[in-house]
């Protein structure tokens, strides 16, 4: 017997592609692209096409099993009962809260599943009301969002626009890798004579496929945006018109850019000024003309003021006026369809409750001050062990000897190593979930199509069984995905015909003129040059250039690094599968552009150990011109524990956080390169 079920991919990406999953007798045989929904439009990318590859890994978790012996690379597990699992948690959990109270409990997740039931609604709410401590999911886009505190600066027109645009600048943005369906509006525009540049430290995919790139110093955007505005107000290409009607503070900004000198902000983002002012004039006398920025552009020390400073530039231009011009980002239904209180229930929260940065969780882990100390952490949707910076400090962190660690995952994560418990997930073929896009506005509702593999469990599943076992009876805890669903849904949207279509537009129709007549989403409704409420914060209120940390800076260790996104991985998810590890040779490996490379007698092929005051990796190298003098890059995403002891890319980043919003700060690392001497890393 043979059945298709539509299931929603979940991925922290902003497609949320629909794909039909063929059945037969209770294994799924084939994965394809919905040729009906919005983006997915007949075809998948390159990792949700692996997807059954994960499913069916021969090393995927099936039961709970618990350590025995040491934490840390190595380690061994035995298989145990879902009834000894949860005891145990539920024990450990009632034990630290006797002697410390619940908010020595930390929940530790960010979006290797993107659902909203499943990972950022039944989990949010079992915490809240357990009263733990809560977390400040910053990784990603903590500088973005904290510039969105303060101002409307990212979100924008649908991508559907983008077929009208005469010029697109993708700003730190690579589709191609990282979100490829926006590609057909792109090259519908290219048809219709489109203009395309790439601003980007690194040639990308995007930037070789684009009319121009125009390398940046990492780090150095909000120079490159303030030296562009500062030539279109002094060459009379600003739309004072539109200035004048939909923003304010235009008077103490003009005076800002007066004070400024191009030749330094030039020499500080390392782009020619004769780039610059071309730059500049093509954007400004370009209609319509998009920008389109990635989350890549707020990694670094001045992330926040970098994003505020790219989204002046519509403002001040007024390409707000044309469908296909102003910014194109991602403002789709995850953002503007969810009822945020009523699908994470923050009021479950006892008043009071701690916030703990993400970021920050080795430095309290090791912290003997830290009050309440964190006892028991709760790691899901995410292989922390791999994806967090300063990988040193946080593997002391997670060796504590009194740190009860439990990891819910489909495999033994380089995470998995440190935990005490690890519980078997399902994949989202064996669970009901509701996914909202943040790329589009549309949403589904994703249904099970398969019973889970071995004794797998959803994250709802988890934490109702843990809710049980603590004596938690919150009826919002134990709702069901389709309960659920009716309230994390905007009011005006009907359930119903959520949970009944395979997909649901989220507003009637793609909204091409979001700013046109103003209607920012600020106190005033108008973009804001300066802001008040900045200021009121102490903030420099407005637009300005916040160096970063490390990539500007003198010292023993000169190359900018820069740690890249693979096209067919998703952070860690896909980097231990086999159709990965054989492209190990060729893509795992730091691309070093020939002038560094004969700096150090290097040749294609050396293997070097890449390192800093944090830390090392080793990798061979390949001398490339798609690195600019001064940078090297390498794909991120391969486990540690099958790198053979060569490491991985987050031995070197830093801790430090974003400007404003406590964000990563990934691409804002100073590294060196030596040959490997062939001596095993510390």
């Amino acid at each position: 017997m043979s059945q298709t079920v539509q299931v929603v991919c979940p991925h922290d990406c902003p497609d949320s592609c629909l794909m039909e999953v063929t059945v037969e007798h209770d294994r799924a045989v084939s994965i394809k692209a919905s040729k009906e929904h919005p983006f997915t439009r007949g075809a998948l990318c390159a990792k949700v096409n692996k997807f059954l590859d994960r499913v069916y890994a021969p090393d995927r978790l099936l039961y709970p099993v618990k350590r025995v012996g040491p934490k840390g690379p190595g380690a061994q597990f035995v298989r145990i009962s879902w009834d000894e699992a949860v005891s145990t948690i539920v024990e450990k959990m009632q034990t630290t809260m006797a002697t410390h109270g619940p908010q020595s409990i930390l929940p530790y997740s960010y979006r290797g599943n993107n659902g909203v039931y499943q990972s950022n609604g039944i989990d949010r709410r079992f915490f809240h009301a357990l009263g733990a401590s809560t977390l400040a999911r910053t990784i990603c886009a903590g500088g973005l969002l904290g510039a969105m505190d303060y101002s409307d600066v990212f979100f924008g027109f649908a991508p559907e626009g983008l077929v009208e645009s005469k010029l697109i600048i993708f700003w730190a943005s690579n589709p191609l890798n990282t979100g490829f369906h926006v590609w057909p509006f792109v090259r519908q525009a290219q048809r219709r004579g489109a203009r395309l540049i790439a601003i980007d430290p690194y040639r990308s995919r995007t930037a070789r496929a684009c009319d121009e790139h125009i390398a940046v110093r990492p780090g150095t955007d909000a120079a490159l945006a303030l030296a562009m505005m500062k030539i279109i107000e002094a060459e009379g290409l600003a739309d004072l018109d539109y200035v004048q009607q939909h923003t304010i503070g235009s008077e103490p900004f003009f005076s800002r850019l007066h004070s400024l000198s191009l030749p330094d902000l030039a020499q500080t983002c390392d782009v020619p000024v004769t780039t610059i002012q071309d730059l500049a004039r093509t954007y400004a006398t370009t209609r319509p003309a998009a920008i389109r920025t990635g989350v890549g552009i707020q990694r670094n020390g001045g992330g926040a003021a970098a994003v505020r400073a790219v989204a002046c530039l519509p403002a001040l231009t007024g390409a707000w006026r044309e469908a296909g011009g102003g910014l194109c980002n991602f403002g789709g239904a995850m953002f503007t369809a969810q009822n945020l209180k009523g699908a994470m229930r923050f009021d479950l929260s006892p008043e009071g409750t701690r916030e703990i940065n993400m970021m920050r969780l080795a430095e309290h882990l090791l912290d003997p001050s830290f009050d309440p100390p964190i006892n028991v952490l709760h790691v899901y949707n995410c292989n922390l062990a791999a994806s967090l910076p300063d990988q040193a400090e946080l593997r002391r962190g997670l060796q504590r000897a009194d740190l009860f660690t439990v990891v819910h995952d489909l495999f033994l994560t380089d995470s998995a190593d440190y935990a005490d418990i690890v519980l078997p997930a399902t994949s989202p073929l064996e669970q009901d979930d509701m996914v909202l896009a943040y790329g589009g506005d549309f949403g589904s509702f994703s249904r099970k199509a398969l019973e889970p593999l071995g004794e797998a469990k959803s994250n709802a599943d988890v934490f109702q069984l843990l809710a049980t076992g603590l004596g938690i009876t919150e009826p919002a805890v134990h709702a069901s995905a389709e309960a659920f669903t009716a309230e994390a849904l905007r009011d005006d949207l009907s359930a119903t015909d959520f949970l009944s279509r395979p997909f649901m537009p989220t507003r009637p129709e793609p909204d091409l003129l979001p700013r046109a007549q103003g209607g920012f989403l600020t106190p005033s409704g108008k973009f804001e040059f300066f802001c008040e409420k900045m200021e009121r914060d102490g903030l420099d209120p407005l637009p300005a250039f916040v160096p970063p940390h490390e990539t500007l800076s003198e010292g023993p260790f000169p190359l900018n690094f820069l740690p890249r996104k693979h096209k067919d991985s998703l952070n860690s998810s896909y980097g231990h599968l086999p159709v990965m590890r054989r492209q190990e040779s060729t893509a795992r490996t730091l691309e070093i552009h020939p002038r560094d490379a004969a700096a150090r007698g290097l040749d294609t092929g050396d293997e070097v150990r890449v390192f800093n005051d944090r830390g090392a990796f080793v990798l061979p190298v390949v001398v490339s011109e798609r690195v600019q003098a001064g940078t090297v890059a390498t794909f991120w995403g391969w486990w540690d524990k099958l790198s053979g002891g060569k490491g991985n890319v987050n031995n070197v980043t830093s801790t430090q956080l974003t400007d404003v919003g406590g964000g990563g700060t990934f691409y804002d690392c100073r590294v060196e390169v030596e040959r490997w001497d062939g001596q095993a890393l510390a």
